[in-house]
């Protein structure tokens, strides 16, 4: 890094105010192009060329930092600090080294950034001062600043759009005591983006107390969010291992067991995820309403807390299920939440679904429906929308869609734009009348087998109400286009062409007796 130094110097002047003794005097001068001075001062009687430690000594400090981006030096690549600082400080030095201090201690622009837990605080403002052997934080502030639009569309929304988004600050005061190395602050948030990134967000508002008597660092608190989203998509991004487990690559030495921690962390807070707090991936997407309590022991994150579904839906086998209810539970490890959920297939007859047990990152799927039915008709009314016919033509399909080809949560034909794929026995081309379906060519209903009468149907769906199909018949070279409208509830008007062509008028009903 090129600091642009213009001045440094250092000088030490001697005069003899005794026989034996003389007073030092000291000042070092640095002075930069862009990074602003430091001038240090410092003096003190000296017997020979040793000090006594009774007697009194001054140092003073004069500081005008304009640039602190120089502390990466020290700090490393994943933390970056920040702003212009402006100092000025006086120490006295007693007997027995005893020493008092004053001075203030002010910051502007001031920014804090660590890269891999999404914090930026910028645009900080710092009001300090020193008094005796204590260190009043008067006041260091941040306000909220939008720097990364979330990727979920809620979230995104109200930040950008709602009043109760903006004017956010974090707020940090209190005091600590230089001869002791103990002290308190306390942390005002309000409606503050405590995380930004672009597959989670948190904005908060409470407060979060810190005790500290080193090397024992207590924080505890409350907060409420604002608005929040977890994407649990990104659990499953970056391998990791359990904490036991150590990795010794070929060449190196296994480590000596750890000592104690330099400084011993614990944390106790209570955090309400308010009314606009949402879970997304692994198919899940919901608001959450509830409480969490996060503790840390021994360098250990947990959650503790039981969180409930607000509406919402869940995708799986391609399709999108309505929740209807489910909660997310923390009993210790908070990247890998309990899930208990279950989600129907709404509209239909039997209405079948999902039921998702397990961890996030471990979920187990079993299939349930209303009324209780077979394994293979839950399949097929969820993958379908219809249970399967009555030959048992389309089982097989079924169980082929229902597992080989649903390794990603998918069924294959989804990939090409399909919405329904499906072997069927019957008439080519029936609208579902009860009277038989003639061609010009043969009659279809001409006492052939269930084999020979087995037919593909592929459907797309172009809107909600409008869809368009293709049957193939699997025996002969029979093929029917059908584009079917919905009119109204239960009613639908059909238009087909090919091998068969006709327009029907059909109305459906379901009994569940």
């Amino acid at each position: 890094m090129s600091l642009g130094l213009e001045d440094l110097s250092i000088v030490i002047d001697a005069k003899p105010t005794s026989g034996t003794t003389s007073r030092l005097d000291a000042q070092m001068d640095v002075r930069t192009k862009d990074m602003g001075y430091v001038t240090a001062k410092a003096q003190t009687p000296i017997h020979g060329l040793t000090l006594d430690e009774n007697d009194r000594k001054t140092v003073s400090i004069q500081a005008n930092i304009d640039d602190l981006s120089w502390t990466r030096l020290f700090l490393g690549d994943a933390m970056e600090l920040g702003g212009r600082l402006n100092a000025d400080v006086n120490i006295d030095v007693g007997a027995k080294w005893a020493w008092t201090s004053r001075g203030t201690v002010t910051g502007r622009e001031l920014r804090f950034t660590r890269l891999d837990d999404g914090i930026r605080l910028i645009d900080g403002q710092l009001d300090a001062s020193f008094d005796g052997d204590i260190f009043r934080l008067d006041s260091l502030t941040f306000p909220a600043r939008l720097r990364v639009e979330p990727q979920e569309w809620r979230t995104a929304t109200w930040l950008k759009e709602s009043p109760d988004a903006k004017d956010g600050k974090l707020t940090v005061s209190g005091q600590w005591n230089l001869s002791t190395q103990q002290g308190a602050f306390g942390v005002d948030i309000f409606r503050f983006p405590i995380l930004q990134r672009s597959d989670r967000y948190a904005m908060m508002s409470g407060n979060i107390n810190l005790d500290m008597e080193l090397p024992r660092i207590a924080i505890t608190g409350k907060v409420v969010a604002d608005a929040g989203w977890f994407n649990l998509d990104m659990l499953g991004g970056i391998p990791t291992v359990d904490s036991d487990v150590v990795i010794v690559r070929a060449g190196d030495e296994p480590a000596a067991e750890p000592s104690q921690a330099a400084t011993d962390m614990s944390m106790d807070i209570d955090v309400d995820l308010g009314r606009r707090f949402y879970l997304t991936g692994y198919g899940v997407n919901s608001g959450l309403v509830g409480n969490l309590r996060i503790t840390m022991a021994g360098g250990k994150l947990t959650g503790i807390g039981a969180l409930r579904t607000r509406g919402g839906r869940i995708e799986l086998y391609g399709q999108k299920l309505l929740l209807k209810r489910g909660t997310v539970t923390f009993q210790g490890d908070i990247t890998s939440p309990i899930l208990d959920i279950e989600a129907v297939r709404t509209g239909l007859a039997v209405e079948a679904g999902v039921k998702v047990v397990g961890t996030a990152r471990r979920p187990r799927i079993d299939l349930v429906s209303y009324p209780e039915v077979s394994e293979v008709e839950k399949l097929s009314w969820l993958l379908l929308g219809h249970g399967p016919d009555d030959s048992g033509g389309d089982m097989a399909l079924l169980l082929s869609v229902g597992t080989s080809f649903l390794g990603d949560g998918e069924p294959f034909y989804r990939k090409f734009g399909i919405d329904e794929v499906a072997m069927r026995s019957g008439d080519l081309g029936s609208a579902g009348s009860i009277l038989p379906v003639e061609s010009v060519v043969k009659s279809l209903n001409s006492g052939t087998s269930n084999e020979e009468r087995k037919f593909i149907a592929i459907t797309k769906a172009l809107t909600a109400d409008f869809s368009v199909s293709l049957e193939q018949a699997m025996a002969d070279t029979g093929t029917v286009g059908r584009a079917s409208y919905r009119l109204a509830r239960g009613l639908t008007a059909e238009v087909s062409a090919g091998t068969v062509n006709g327009l029907a008028l059909i109305y459906r009903w379901f009994s569940k007796d």
